[in-house]
């Protein structure tokens, strides 16, 4: 089912996530302790970083994050103040490799998701494919419905582009989930999107309960900083938990926490 994290503080090493917490994305790719479904998360390792303005750097690897060759080396050394990682565990009947490892970019976005929708390999999923326009549905080169979820965030911001976001995100949610309503489909829909600029994330779900989402702003650890993840990275008091069905926006400037219905 996947877990991820995002920061957005002061230039920190990418270990920031990936490696430096006790509780690290490493970790919980091996021992996670809030997955609703599935055991470890060792189908890959994915990170997102914005050096500077403009498109995400990515490093995608089919391996768990100790056992890529290049990734523990390179993470110490590279810096960045807005990242987004995550650790994968493959739905089956979803594609495998490194082209189907979170963080995935569409448009200028870099996104991730942690859940699954029921059945997506069946027929029925081309009610989702059907509304994307014809480049970003050409651009999911994968079997997955992660791939088809990000999509719509990015064509959602396409199509209102002064809601921003938060908003695109929200819409997403909110249109994928009717679908699922209507069909009798579960699905779980934690999102974690950014722009480089700001970082959304949602905690949202059709048909059964939502996974895990945290939230930890000025911590022990990241005095300066905030950070979303599915799990606590460390043992600091002050990680909360976000409420079901909201969406959680991060800048440098602040963080708000609104309700899906509030922002769609």
């Amino acid at each position: 089912m996947c877990r991820f994290a995002a920061y957005v503080g002061p230039p920190a090493p990418l270990s920031t996530l990936l490696y430096d917490p006790p509780h690290s994305l490493e970790v919980q790719a091996y021992a996670p302790r809030e997955m609703r479904s599935g055991t470890v998360n060792v189908d890959g390792t994915g990170i997102a970083w914005w050096p500077e303005p403009g498109p995400p750097l990515r490093y995608i690897s089919d391996k768990p994050p100790w056992s890529d060759p290049n990734l523990p080396l390179l993470a110490p050394r590279l810096r960045a103040g807005t990242q987004l990682a995550a650790v994968r565990s493959a739905t089956p009947g979803m594609t495998l490799g490194a082209a189907a490892v979170a963080p995935l970019l569409f448009d200028h976005l870099a996104g991730a998701h942690n859940g699954f929708i029921d059945g997506f390999g069946g027929g029925w999923a081309r009610v989702l494919l059907e509304r994307l326009p014809d480049d970003l549905h050409a651009a999911i080169d994968v079997r997955s419905d992660s791939a088809v979820v990000l999509a719509t965030v990015a064509h959602q911001l396409r199509e209102g582009p002064d809601r921003g976001l938060a908003g695109a995100v929200a819409a997403a949610i909110t249109s994928i989930a009717a679908v699922c309503d209507e069909r009798s489909i579960n699905a779980t829909l934690n999102l974690l999107v950014s722009d480089g600029r700001e970082v959304v994330a949602s905690r949202a779900a059709a048909g059964t309960a939502a996974n895990s989402l945290y939230l930890l702003a000025s911590g022990g650890r990241w005095p300066a900083a905030t950070v979303i993840a599915s799990e606590p990275l460390d043992d600091d008091a002050r990680w909360a938990p976000v409420a079901d069905q909201s969406v959680v926006t991060v800048t440098p400037d602040g963080t708000s926490v609104r309700p899906v219905a509030a922002v769609a």
